[in-house]
């Protein structure tokens, strides 16, 4: 008897794992279609570069009627010293979807309870933003004519595009909104939220510094990593209304229930 009881344990065990890897799979298959559609929709948004024209020159006029710091005079004034250029370049080439593919592993294997709620505001946000690259097609700095910009990955390199813009399937007229901001705004948020101990903090790092490289480097403006923000910000504050996505640990749920429910 104890023999058979053991084998079924076993047998218990071996299915478990089994539809843990095949739950894993399906949701990693899920996620890389999800964002493949996403990259496949930004190709078919593309096509209308004047119109990606004239809302470049409309983003800088509203940036500069509402005294944001203009973005020209700050990549002049740090390339008085061109060291940083190329991890800058590195780091916008590399780190975004790295960083957001290690993030949704994270959440996904050790704090299983918020995946779903995760894994919501990455969709959300992407299709968000899918719309507006639709809506508003927009020429990134590095493209704007007569305000001094530096295309530094293709002075410095390593570029992110291989073709230039309006072919190849990646779109170069999608500069609103910047997920790259959006996206490592979640991450620190999610850190900050799930992980425990002080080193937590450090990641408020990622998105301040994804902010000063996509603007230095002259792939975005300023108002591009507001509005990518502002879909990510948005995408919380609704998830944490469905308490079908609830995150909360259920150990810490009353020490929990005063804060915002966004988390922050």
């Amino acid at each position: 008897m104890r023999r058979w009881a053991g084998e079924g344990a076993t047998l218990r065990g071996d299915r478990r794992v089994t539809g843990l890897v095949f739950a894993a799979v399906l949701q990693f298959l899920l996620m890389a279609a999800a964002l493949g559609a996403y990259a496949y929709g930004r190709h078919l948004a593309d096509g209308r570069p004047e119109r990606a024209y004239e809302h470049a020159r409309a983003v800088w006029g509203l940036e500069r009627s509402l005294f944001l710091p203009d973005e020209s005079s700050l990549q002049k004034g740090a390339l008085r010293w061109d060291g940083w250029v190329r991890a800058a370049n590195e780091y916008y080439v590399r780190v975004h979807f790295p960083a957001i593919t290690a993030f949704m592993v994270w959440v996904y294997f050790w704090r299983r309870r918020a995946w779903p709620r995760v894994r919501a505001v990455i969709l959300g946000s992407a299709a968000a933003a899918l719309l507006v690259h639709f809506a508003y097609p927009l020429a990134p700095p590095r493209m704007l004519p007569g305000h001094g910009f530096v295309d530094l990955m293709t002075a410095y390199g390593p570029s992110a595009y291989a073709t230039e813009p309006g072919q190849g399937i990646t779109n170069q007229f999608a500069a609103m909104p910047s997920l790259h901001v959006g996206w490592a705004l979640l991450i620190a948020w999610g850190v900050i939220r799930y992980a425990r101990g002080r080193w937590r903090w450090l990641a408020a790092a990622h998105p301040v510094v994804t902010l000063l490289v996509v603007v230095l480097t002259a792939n975005h403006y300023w108002l591009d990593g507001v509005a990518g923000s502002a879909i990510v910000v948005a995408a919380l504050w609704a998830t944490s209304r469905i308490p079908v996505l609830d995150d909360r640990d259920r150990g810490r749920a009353g020490a929990s229930a005063r804060r915002d429910s966004v988390g922050a």
